[in-house]
């Protein structure tokens, strides 16, 4: 059998009874493979990623500063909650769940699921301008970020431990040093009208 060196796709096609339909399928998984991956943006140019964009909210989150104390109120409500990997309601939650949860009930905001996914959406924040809601990021276990936490204030951030269930941690510690990766901001506090 002789061996020939294709110089384009038709002429390697060439000989084959279906070389227009092999041609047209060949094109079709090209251009499905090249858009698929494709990202959508928020209506504020924020990016999202993954499938399932529309259902998320748009950012910023535009928010009255009351909402914040709500927020305070809702995560002292659950500290004590149980850790459960997949959880998302108040019977357990799991890093990312808490995250959501904490969101939807405060703000009425529908965010990604994953931690992963919640680290590449906002506006990244350096960690000495971090504000009550703030998401902070972590990687404890190498490879990718693998934990979330809201920021509450003097370096207090409240998380889902595998081990602590809802609790409050500190940046200062060691441990959450180490860990650290990246902040991001989803809300945007607008002034409240004076009554």
């Amino acid at each position: 059998m002789r061996r020939t060196t294709c110089r384009n796709i038709a002429s390697c096609l060439k000989g084959y009874p279906a070389k227009g339909y092999l041609l047209h399928c060949l094109l079709v998984c090209i251009t499905l493979f090249s858009t698929g991956c494709a990202s959508s943006y928020s209506a504020q140019g924020v990016k999202y990623s993954g499938k399932n964009t529309k259902k998320y909210t748009p950012l910023p989150i535009r928010v009255h500063e009351e909402k914040l104390v709500k927020l305070l109120e809702t995560i002292s409500g659950l500290f004590g909650t149980a850790y459960r990997y997949g959880g998302e309601s108040s019977r357990g939650f799991d890093c990312s769940s808490f995250v959501q949860y904490i969101y939807k009930d405060t703000f009425n905001a529908r965010l990604p699921r994953t931690s992963l996914q919640l680290s590449e959406i906002g506006r990244k924040i350096p960690q000495g301008k971090l504000r009550r809601g703030d998401l902070v990021f972590f990687r404890f276990n190498g490879g990718q970020i693998d934990h979330v936490g809201i920021y509450l204030d003097r370096s207090l951030f409240a998380h889902a431990s595998s081990s602590r269930g809802v609790t409050m941690g500190n940046l200062n510690k060691r441990y959450y040093k180490k860990g650290f990766v990246k902040a991001v901001r989803l809300l945007e506090i607008i002034e409240s009208r004076p009554q």
